[in-house]
């Protein structure tokens, strides 16, 4: 098996630490949007996006932390963050079907 070089583990943590960074301003963001649009259709579907983000961003912490802590339970936590994140982008994707295709009331 191939050895990796020090370069490439600094460059994977880093670009890690860039999603991060990026990810943490999306959820900003999407709460902005969510607020900025209450009471209107598109709300429906903007409302799970900060849940989805919000889960995207805790599955991707413990790779920028470069392993200095281990949570106990992680598969079961890491599991359950990520479902979540899904079935919210799910509901989302339902929601914004519904909009596009004029079925507002379910």
């Amino acid at each position: 098996m191939a050895e990796f070089s020090d370069a490439y583990w600094i460059l994977v943590q880093s670009t890690t630490l860039l999603n991060i960074v990026v990810q943490a301003v999306a959820i900003v963001l999407s709460v902005v949007a969510v607020r900025g649009f209450r009471g209107a259709p598109i709300n429906r579907v903007l409302k799970p996006i900060p849940v989805v983000m919000t889960c995207m961003l805790l599955v991707n912490m413990p790779w920028a932390s470069f392993f200095l802590f281990s949570i106990p339970y992680y598969d079961v936590v890491y599991t359950t963050v990520f479902t979540t994140g899904v079935v919210a982008a799910v509901i989302a994707a339902f929601q914004a079907t519904m909009l596009l295709t004029e079925r507002r009331h379910l």
